[in-house]
């Protein structure tokens, strides 16, 4: 919803939203959200978050 309310507002021509959660108990929660495939030419970095290793 909140993705859709950007892209009604804005009109960008691509939008991808992440959201990473680590909480307790142990289940990591990561979300993605984009409008459609990336354009061809665009740039995308690697978004710098580890991945989950629970209690360790």
């Amino acid at each position: 919803m909140i993705g859709k309310r950007i892209v009604d507002l804005l009109a960008p021509c691509w939008l991808r939203i992440g959201g990473y959660w680590y909480p307790r108990g142990g289940i990591p929660i990561d979300v993605f959200w984009q409008t459609g495939a990336p354009l061809a030419d665009v740039w995308l970095p690697d978004q710098g978050v580890p991945t989950y290793r629970g209690r360790g």
